[in-house]
């Protein structure tokens, strides 16, 4: 790809976020309403229900979840979401309803594409596991937050691959080679960030989880166990580990680990079996 065109495409979707003009993915319905109803603490159980009667993917993890946990949910199919609901509680309810909503960004018709977006989820899927298992280990700050900030750390990549995907469409008939894969790449890497920020911002997530998207290559010292901490730390072990989307500096991951775990005060032979076992928790291994 020409240095001047990947330069130029990159201008444009910055200047986009920047004027408040660049086209983002709204948060699915269903689960926005959801995630609405459970905003209140005495949440109306029927009418949440309801709700995700509509989205039969999202009623059927509901019930697995469930009975994952051993909650044991029985009757027709209606009673059994009733009672999956009631036991899973608020906490876990608004975890999975996210996860599924994020989940639908990652998805794509193009087959390049969604092979790239599949190694973007595994990559955060494994940030979001060692986030919150870090968590639990340091033990003052909320597992489930850091779970959901490793999560959507990496936001901004399936977003604006959606949004090159577009232009390659417009722009691949009329020039057919324009862009390469390294070049598809740099502008992704380099870009991403701020197309983020710019979803947390439109799905209005929680400040914590919005710095854990904004930055990931250096520490905070003035907020030592922070989530956004927690994330970095998770996203430098698991780039170790090789769940990655391109290239690392291996010398730069190691110091990332390194201060990390003297910011954290983990201990290292336990977070080295988290890491360990991380891939047998992966869905579908």
């Amino acid at each position: 790809m020409p240095k001047r065109l990947g330069s130029e495409i990159e201008r444009i979707v910055l200047e986009r976020i920047a004027a408040n003009r660049l086209i983002l993915p709204a948060m699915p319905a269903v689960p926005q309403r959801c995630l609405d109803i459970l905003r209140d603490p005495d949440f109306n159980v029927r009418k949440l229900v309801k709700e995700i009667e509509g989205e039969p993917v999202l009623a059927l993890l509901v019930v697995r979840s469930a009975n994952a946990a051993s909650y044991g949910a029985r009757g027709n199919a209606s009673q059994a979401l009733d009672q999956a609901v009631t036991r899973i509680g608020a906490r876990q309810l608004k975890l999975l309803i996210t996860e599924y909503a994020v989940n639908e960004l990652f998805e794509s018709s193009n087959r390049q594409l969604k092979e790239a977006n599949r190694k973007v989820w595994e990559h955060s899927l494994v940030v979001a596991l060692l986030a919150r298992d870090i968590a639990a280990l340091i033990g003052n700050v909320e597992p489930d937050s850091c779970y959901l900030a490793g999560l959507l750390h990496d936001i901004g990549k399936p977003v604006l691959g959606a949004m090159m995907l577009e232009i390659d469409r417009k722009l691949g008939r009329a020039t057919p080679g324009w862009i390469d894969v390294s070049g598809w790449t740099q502008i992704i890497e380099s870009s991403h960030r701020k197309v983020g920020i710019a979803v947390a911002s439109e799905w209005k997530l929680p400040d914590a989880i919005a710095s854990a998207i904004r930055d990931c290559s250096d520490y905070d010292g003035a907020d030592r166990t922070s989530v956004g901490n927690i994330v970095r730390l998770a996203n430098a072990l698991a780039k170790r580990e090789g769940y990655t989307t391109g290239p690392i500096d291996t010398a730069d991951i190691e110091a990332m680990i390194m201060v990390g775990m003297s910011m954290l005060g983990g201990d290292t032979s336990v977070v080295d079996r988290l890491v360990n076992n991380v891939r047998s928790r992966l869905p579908g291994t």
